[in-house]
């Protein structure tokens, strides 16, 4: 009767002991395609030393409740279809654990376009070549920054109106050899027209760069960057933080193009996205860490 009695008093002092079992591990949505984004939602007790992890990188991981924790995965556009497993650890004030959690990539069909044109039109001379290297060692750094506050908050909104001019993921034929897919998504803009944040950040680069021109780009914490380019003008100086909805730059045509609009693109832990699978998260995280 003593025993039962230890026991008795032992759950009263513990009526809200949280073990591993009592994890719950959701991801949303369970198919991504590629170039889209999945969120890993972690809930069931408060944690500490929560990570989550694919391969060797590392994944910020925010809590959203609080009991409630949530981390955002970029699927490349060529990422391979097949399951993805994150890696998730943590610990609860009764015990460490650790799980894994699937994403299952599908294929997707980006459009294509094979055309011809005059060889002169489609050289470029050697200092060309070399701006070009830099330009894109300069980008390639920057993703690798993954600054770890989240800044952002859900939903995100659309830099100008959503219509579309050119697809994101687009691949292009020209006289028989593959380019690069198109990264980002092409909005029709008028010459002018004011170009919003997309959610809170902070400005990291504003550059004019061959191909995309007048180029300004957001960090959003997080490993999360979102693009704007061929603008005619920015609106607001590296290094400003902006709020979601605020003017950054207007529209415009400069670098390689023939006409204005805005090319909005989003890169997520290094992963080329879909700056439109931004617009439908769910609103599920409200405080950042």
């Amino acid at each position: 009767m003593k025993v039962v009695g230890l026991i008795v008093a032992l759950a009263l002092l513990c009526p809200a002991a949280a073990f591993a079992e009592d994890i719950l591990i959701v991801v949303r949505p369970a198919q991504v395609l590629q170039g889209g984004v999945a969120e890993v939602v972690i809930s069931g007790a408060p944690m500490a030393d929560l990570k989550a992890r694919r391969g060797a990188d590392d994944i910020p991981v925010f809590q959203t409740e609080p009991s409630a924790y949530a981390a955002l995965v970029g699927i490349d556009m060529d990422e391979k279809p097949g399951k993805v497993e994150i890696a998730v650890s943590g610990r609860t004030p009764e015990q460490a654990w650790s799980r894994t959690a699937a994403i299952n990539v599908t294929r997707k069909d980006f459009p294509r376009e094979e055309i011809s044109v005059p060889p002169a039109f489609d050289q470029l001379d050697a200092a060309t070549l070399e701006r070009i290297k830099r330009e894109q060692a300069l980008l390639k750094a920057l993703w690798k920054v993954r600054s770890p506050t989240r800044l952002w908050q859900e939903p995100f909104a659309a830099p100008v109106p959503v219509k579309v001019n050119s697809a994101f993921g687009f691949r292009r034929v020209v006289n028989g050899l593959a380019r690069a897919p198109h990264e980002g998504v092409d909005l029709k803009a008028a010459l002018g027209a004011p170009v919003a944040a997309a959610n809170d950040g902070r400005v990291v680069l504003e550059e004019n760069l061959f191909f995309s021109g007048n180029s300004l780009v957001l960090d959003h914490g997080g490993g999360l960057y979102t693009m704007y380019f061929h603008l005619s003008e920015f609106r607001v100086p590296t290094g400003a933080s902006v709020r979601k909805g605020d003017v950054i730059g207007l529209a415009g045509m400069t670098g390689r193009v023939t006409g204005p609009h805005l090319h909005w693109g989003a890169r997520l832990n290094g992963a080329r996205i879909d700056p439109l699978d931004l617009l439908a998260l769910q609103e599920s995280s409200r405080n950042s860490q």
